[in-house]
């Protein structure tokens, strides 16, 4: 028992440092024009995600929204700046951080449903 908080932490710093890998991997192949339309609330990209890791995300699931909750927007957006420095414009416009905050938003909700 005395180990249990030792491991949940552990397990929400892997938790997290897969969660910026994961973003940084999203973020590597993205053309210009998507990002535009992700942007533009055209596209969403919490639902691909939350599909391709369902088992995780039930089986993981407050270590999940506790690393959603606790991840800051500003960390989300430096690793896509210096994932792609070449999209930076985009990434400083407003609507970045305000569609990144709606992502988070959703997928809380969605895992807080699963």
């Amino acid at each position: 028992m005395a180990t249990e908080p030792t491991e949940r932490a552990l397990l929400l710093e892997l938790a997290k440092d897969s969660f910026r890998q994961q973003i940084a991997k999203r973020v590597r192949p993205l053309a210009r024009s998507y990002v535009e339309k992700w942007m533009a609330c055209e596209l969403w990209l919490y639902t691909s995600v939350i599909q391709r890791h369902s088992n995780e995300l039930h089986s993981y699931k407050s270590v999940v929204l506790q690393t959603l909750r606790s991840t800051s927007l500003d960390d989300m957006l430096t690793i896509c700046r210096t994932t792609r420095p070449d999209l930076a414009d985009l990434w400083s416009k407003p609507a970045a951080r305000a569609k990144l905050q709606k992502e988070i938003e959703k997928a809380i909700e969605a895992v807080e449903a699963a």
